[in-house]
């Protein structure tokens, strides 16, 4: 099944509005800096479209960077943590939502495209994209450093013996399978358009609670038996140390222009 024909998983967020916004990481700076500049049409004040905005995390952080900035997510409740940031949100789905014949430099996915079926979405996009206009899908990719992380996937491995998330473009980890391409860059090529990917990375330490806060906040967690998602938190918990865990973000950004 693709991911965004599991709606369960899809409409999970909004129970965790708040733990989402305040445990789920911020893009790395040169990501939004390459994101920015690819907006630069020759307007003095870009203007972006976010989908699938959530609580505005990479909306919040490109309207920082100078961006014009108009929001659209699907859930009334993430919809309204972002406009506690000052974000203009227009609550729909993507597929639904009515443009209003705007149009825009750029717009931006942030760990959001893989919810949208590309049939429907990229058709669209070209559709509101002014001639120049890029395409923006970002995803940030973060994992546990040295022997905690075996533990912690072993766990998860477990609990979730289907997979949990979307390939950001490894079959598997680093040190033992080959990178491959991100699937969105075959449908993008499909469509039309030209696309590049680029990537990056940060060395981050989180606390322990901080860390399963945000592992919470994943959609495989969250539409979990809450019996056996408190058992695998307290699995988790076990395994990672007082003083927390070094990890390391591998942000992913594709960039795309018609």
């Amino acid at each position: 099944m693709e991911y965004f024909e599991d709606r369960k998983r899809a409409e999970s967020f909004g129970e965790a509005a708040a733990a989402y916004d305040a445990y789920r990481p911020r893009y790395p700076s040169a990501l939004i800096t390459a994101i920015m500049q690819a907006a630069d049409s020759g307007a003095e004040v870009p203007r972006i479209l976010d989908v699938g905005s959530g609580t505005g995390i990479l909306a919040s952080q490109l309207k920082d960077a100078g961006g014009e900035v108009l929001a659209v997510e699907p859930d009334v409740e993430m919809a309204a943590v972002a406009r506690t940031k000052g974000l203009e949100v227009e609550v729909s789905t993507f597929e639904d939502w009515d443009g209003q014949d705007r149009t825009f430099d750029l717009i931006s996915f942030g760990q959001s495209f893989h919810w949208v079926d590309p049939l429907i979405a990229l058709p669209r996009i070209r559709a509101l994209l002014k001639p120049g206009g890029r395409l923006a899908l970002a995803w940030n990719d973060i994992e546990p450093k040295g022997e905690v992380r075996t533990r912690l996937e072993a766990i998860a491995a477990r609990f979730h013996p289907e997979g949990t998330r979307p390939s950001l473009g490894t079959a598997g980890a680093a040190e033992t399978f080959e990178t491959v391409e991100h699937p969105a860059l075959a449908q993008l090529r499909a469509t039309g358009f030209t696309a590049c990917e680029s990537s990056f990375t940060e060395d981050l330490h989180s606390s322990k609670h901080d860390w399963l806060s945000m592992v919470f906040t994943y959609s495989a967690q969250l539409t979990m038996d809450p019996v056996k998602r408190a058992v695998m938190r307290e699995e988790m918990a076990a395994e990672i140390p007082a003083d927390g865990l070094d990890a390391a973000n591998a942000a992913l950004l594709i960039l795309a222009r018609i």
